[in-house]
């Protein structure tokens, strides 16, 4: 059973991914303002949420 650093870890990878792809979606397609705002607006919340588990993962006593 994965330590509760290893589901953190997973977790944020998994965001970082989620943003990345968020980003190229961005980039790569045309979007009218509304739709850029909203892609903006679910990347800040990904990236708050990715703050907060490093932050969880800080606090968390080091491995081993």
């Amino acid at each position: 059973m994965p330590s509760e650093r290893e589901k953190l870890v997973r977790d944020i990878e998994g965001l970082k991914d989620r943003i990345q792809l968020a980003w190229r979606e961005m980039l790569s397609k045309p979007m009218t303002a509304g739709e850029r705002q909203e892609l903006r607006s679910s990347l800040e919340s990904l990236i708050s949420e990715l703050n907060g588990l490093h932050t969880k993962l800080d606090q968390l006593p080091g491995p081993g």
